[in-house]
């Protein structure tokens, strides 16, 4: 019976008539007088007094939407009361229906947000996070630990509105962490074996990336524009010449050929020329001074140097 649902109210919100038209909704929902109902219950909803009465009436309002087949409605009504009053302390519904009782759950579950000693089993991430330190900071090099706090929903995603940065060593690292964090897939926090939201903190130790091989950045950006991911080759030149990676002088003038035929690929035929006029310039300026190119090198600025003539 529905009057069997046990409620835990204020005793002033007892007396109000909010609560004198919600224990009639009950009533009429009870005779299945669905009209009458839906009539109290706006009008309670009008009088509430208090935010726990606003939150019971939408409570009822769910159960009378649910007796009518309107589970959608029913879910509705259940996150506004739930987004008024997070644990309005609901007991019974099962008495009314089990199907009621579990939606109402569901929604309990998807809106509350619970903390580590509530859990019976915290959230664990399935796919470590990895953090990407921004490119173009070499000359600074900032480090640090950054400290996230997030909400991780019950499917296991971080709630990218939940994203809250503590702490963090330079402003720079804010978004790439932010980034980090939604890419994250967790097995969900559980409580009697159920899926729930909860709160997580999470540490990242940012370190500057160590020097690489310039050359082999370069081979990867061919390997790239090969494949035709444009983006992708820049991105490797990009790195190649970075200060941290100590490129030569030689092996620049190789990364600026390359990164003309990049943009050649990508269709821009001035930033082409203009790469490949500085590229050859800085070939001649070396190989006056004495510097040998590699055989591969020569051969590359010749075979440009070539078909800029052509065209």
């Amino acid at each position: 019976m529905l009057t069997a649902v046990l409620f835990v109210a204020a005793p002033l919100a007892a007396q109000s008539r909010s609560a004198e038209l919600l224990a009639g909704a009950r009533a009429h929902i009870a005779a299945q007088q669905w009209d009458s109902a839906d009539a109290e219950l706006s009008e309670a909803l009008e009088f509430a007094p208090y935010i726990m009465d606003s939150s019971w009436t939408y409570i009822w309002r769910g159960v009378l939407e649910y007796q009518q087949g309107r589970q959608q409605l029913a879910r509705v009504s259940f996150r506004r009361a739930l987004a008024l009053h997070p644990d309005p302390g609901v007991r019974g519904l099962d008495t009314i229906s089990t199907g009621l009782a579990n939606l109402y759950d569901r929604e309990f579950r998807a809106l509350r947000t619970f903390r580590s000693w509530d859990l019976d089993q915290p959230a664990r991430w399935t796919t470590r996070p990895e953090f990407v330190y921004p490119r173009g900071l070499s000359a600074r090099r900032p480090a640090g630990e950054a400290i996230v706090r997030v909400i991780v929903d019950t499917s296991g995603r971080v709630e990218d509105r939940n994203i809250e940065i503590i702490a963090i060593p330079d402003s720079v690292f804010t978004e790439p962490v932010r980034q980090m964090m939604t890419e994250v897939v967790f097995t969900p926090a559980r409580i009697g074996g159920k899926p729930v939201r909860s709160l997580l903190y999470y540490r990242v130790n940012i370190v500057p990336p160590g020097p690489r091989d310039p050359i082999r950045l370069i081979e990867l950006a061919r390997v790239e524009l090969r494949a035709g991911r444009v983006d992708g080759a820049l991105a490797h030149l990009e790195d190649a010449v970075d200060s941290v990676n100590r490129a030569t002088p030689a092996i620049r003038v190789y990364a600026e050929l390359v990164q003309g035929m990049a943009w050649q690929t990508k269709g821009d035929r001035m930033r082409a020329a203009s790469r490949f006029d500085a590229a050859l310039a800085h070939f001649e300026e070396l190989r006056m001074q004495g510097v040998d190119f590699a055989p591969f090198l020569r051969s590359l600025a010749d075979s440009i140097r070539l078909t800029a003539r052509r065209e």
